[in-house]
């Protein structure tokens, strides 16, 4: 009895050990800086804005001077105009990497969502979908799934002046 326990505990270590070293490979280098942006979109979608706001690095920084929190905010006042939200839909062009940080281009659109107002803001969101954003994330720790997103970038998107994430019902413009 007591070896029949012994070869179930090495076969469920020997287990695990296969599905995180499976886990490990999935989630480094290019594929893994795909999966967070994929994951990172998907709970945007979803509304999840705890598992979104996680996955924003303490660092994170951009070239409208928001930090983590506040881009927290900028995309809760964004879905905050549907009422049922957009899917965001991204097509990765290029992904390079700069230290152990990595850079990935695509454009992002979203298709979908009703509201309101939801028209018009789609129609404005869409004449930023023709240049690519840029979103720059790095590994969080030694887990190979904790990528943090560092930055995000969009060479021609503005935001209203006056501007400010959390205090503005609404807001025509993604993230």
């Amino acid at each position: 009895m007591k070896k029949n326990r012994t070869y179930l505990i090495c076969l469920a270590m020997a287990l695990s050990t296969v599905v995180m070293i499976f886990k490990a490979v999935r989630w480094s280098g290019e594929s893994g800086v795909e999966l967070a942006q994929q994951e990172f979109l998907g709970h945007f979608t979803q509304r999840d804005w705890k598992e979104c706001h996680a996955m924003v690095a303490e660092t994170y920084t951009d070239k409208w001077q928001f930090q983590r929190n506040e881009l927290s905010l900028l995309m809760q006042d964004f879905s905050r105009q549907f009422i049922i939200p957009p899917r965001a839909a991204w097509r990765t062009i290029s992904i390079s990497k700069n230290n152990k940080a990595y850079e990935i281009n695509g454009i992002l659109s979203f298709e979908g969502g009703t509201g309101p107002s939801s028209g018009i803001i789609l129609r404005e969101v869409r004449t930023y979908t023709g240049l690519p954003f840029r979103f720059q994330w790095k590994q969080g720790n030694i887990l190979p799934w904790s990528w943090q997103l560092e930055g995000i970038d969009h060479p021609t998107l503005e935001l209203p002046s006056g501007y400010t994430p959390g205090r503005h019902r609404m807001l025509t413009v993604p993230f």
